[in-house]
């Protein structure tokens, strides 16, 4: 089982195409900027670059439609990218939508397009200037003098770069390698959701807030040896990021605090699990600011150079909460294994494994105020205590003997029903602790190698009609799944209203005539699979 992704995404193609024959509508030959409305490239084109060396490319107002997004592929080999002691981004988008820049283009390369190298404080990648819906896969990004990959518009004095006006819809990264760079490998969302940027706009000093991103998926990435976190985001409520790796992150920060492996921002709520978090130079997964709930599972975290997983709040985190930490494994952190520090959250440890911390402590708080709850948990102070076939080497599935066979509670209720190589939870009857489900030698075919289960999220559309409504909605899934509960979100993540229909139902129909006029979440449940949609309220 996976978690859908409710939100209708591009078609993804993962099949090469012919390495000559690409179907272009228009092909890209040199560096330089180009202009798609100028251009006139329509909704469904395919724009190649060809294959070859570059400095940078700047690619402008290219906007295509939700069926027929306009495609950026690399046509007849490698397209390099490489511009060392200049201040241009190695390639940009800048008013762009419904678009998917895709290395596919060459089965003989993984990632068919390549950023190598950035001057002095220039990212690899830019998404920016109120672009929208768009897709990233299979390109590899190093030695940047900033990010690798950045996807975000920055507010300005500008009213329509704003939380309130404008909201990045659709983002999509996968299968891409980013690696050697001066900041974070992955930057998505703005870094100041809670409290917003200071500006000076008409000659007053102001706070403006940045943009929400709904619809945010981050999966089957790696990042290596990043100055910064291998992946910080933002600012994207009922976010799923899942299934990546981050190694040797935080290695030469520019700023204190930033050498973590991964940072969930403010303004997050969703998924982040089976994701592999290893050698960061100091906290393993920090997670400051809340819209929850949150729900973080199945993930590796070792050799952290701090603790293994902080959770702070910053202002304007949502009180009352949830933050579900549950079926982790966490070994060999230099500080603690779990330290918390927000106050008004409910934060769940639950089926994890921590062993081979700092002073042995485990789980620690700031204070008393610290609200959470911590059951069926296994703490060591070695690996070897676990059972795991061998916790030198990463290896944490587990012996036939092992302590954390069996141990576990069901999960259910949080959509967690599978382990981090996808086998179905449970196996024996009862969950295990850490991120595997104990598979006995004679039934090994029930884990999938990583090949198999490269794959992205299935789409389900969540159908709420009429948009816009007024009186009431009615809301059904795509899949035709029964829905057992729903919940409307607002912008700033706030469940307003929760329903649960008398018996699960394929449609369920609620009153929304009490809504003010705007776009809403909509969160819904079938018991095992979670689905988020949105809906307009006249």
């Amino acid at each position: 089982m996976r978690i859908f992704t409710a939100l209708l995404w591009f078609a993804f193609a993962g099949s090469a195409w012919a390495q000559t024959d690409c179907n272009c509508t228009y092909t890209i030959t040199k560096t330089g900027m180009y202009d798609g409305k100028s251009l006139k490239i329509a909704p469904g084109s395919t724009v190649c670059i060809k294959a070859g060396a570059y400095t940078y490319l700047r690619l402008n107002n290219f906007v295509g439609t939700p069926d027929k997004p306009i495609r950026f592929i690399n046509c007849g080999g490698l397209v390099d990218v490489n511009y060392p002691t200049g201040s241009s981004t190695g390639i940009a988008f800048q008013g762009c939508r419904y678009f998917q820049i895709t290395g596919t283009g060459d089965s003989r390369y993984e990632y068919g397009i390549r950023i190598s190298k950035t001057g002095t404080n220039i990212s690899g990648l830019n998404i920016t200037n109120k672009s929208s819906d768009c897709e990233v896969d299979h390109v590899e990004v190093s030695n940047t003098g900033f990010a690798g990959i950045m996807i975000k518009t920055d507010p300005t004095c500008d009213v329509t770069t704003q939380r309130a006006n404008f909201t990045m819809y659709n983002v999509k990264v996968h299968h891409n390698y980013v690696h050697d760079t001066k900041g974070e490998g992955l930057y998505i969302g703005n870094s100041f959701w809670n409290e917003g940027m200071g500006r000076t706009c008409s000659g007053k000093n102001v706070k403006v807030l940045p943009h929400n991103i709904i619809g945010l998926e981050i999966a089957y990435n790696r990042t290596e040896n990043t100055g910064c976190e291998g992946i910080q985001y933002a600012c994207a409520p009922e976010s799923q990021v899942h299934h990546n790796t981050v190694y040797n992150s935080g290695i030469d920060p520019f700023d204190a605090y930033q050498d973590n492996g991964v940072q969930i921002g403010g303004g997050v709520s969703g998924r982040f699990y089976n994701n592999t978090i290893r050698q960061s130079k100091g906290i393993g997964l920090i997670v400051v600011g809340h819209l929850g709930p949150n729900y973080i599972y199945n993930n590796i975290i070792t050799d952290s150079g701090d603790n293994g997983v902080f959770v702070d709040e910053r202002a304007n985190s949502l009180a009352n909460v949830d933050i579900v930490l549950a079926n982790n494994t966490i070994n060999r952190a230099k500080g603690e294994g779990i330290k918390l520090y927000n106050e008004t959250q409910n934060t769940y440890i639950l089926n994890t494994a921590i062993t081979g911390v700092g002073s042995n402590k485990y789980i620690s708080t700031l204070n008393t105020k610290v609200r959470y709850t911590a059951q069926n948990n296994f703490t060591a102070a070695g690996g070897s205590d676990a059972g795991y076939v061998d916790a030198g080497a990463d290896d944490y599935h587990t012996t036939s003997t092992s302590l954390l066979i069996n141990r576990g509670q069901d999960l259910k209720r949080y959509g967690i029903v599978v382990d981090l190589e996808d086998v179905d939870r449970p196996k024996g009857g009862t969950y295990d602790i850490g991120v595997y489900e104990n598979v006995a030698e004679s039934n090994s075919g029930a884990r999938k190698s990583v090949a198999a289960r490269a794959e992205l999220s299935e789409t389900v559309v969540v159908r709420a009609f009429p948009s816009p409504c007024v009186d009431q909605l009615t809301v059904r899934l795509s899949n035709e799944e029964a829905i057992t509960e729903l919940s409307i979100v607002d912008g700033a993540g706030r469940t307003l209203t929760q329903h649960q229909p008398l018996a699960p139902a394929a449609e369920v129909t609620l009153p929304v005539n009490q809504l003010s006029s705007g776009v809403y979440l909509i969160r819904i449940g079938t018991g095992i699979r979670q689905y988020v949609g949105r809906f307009l309220k006249q």
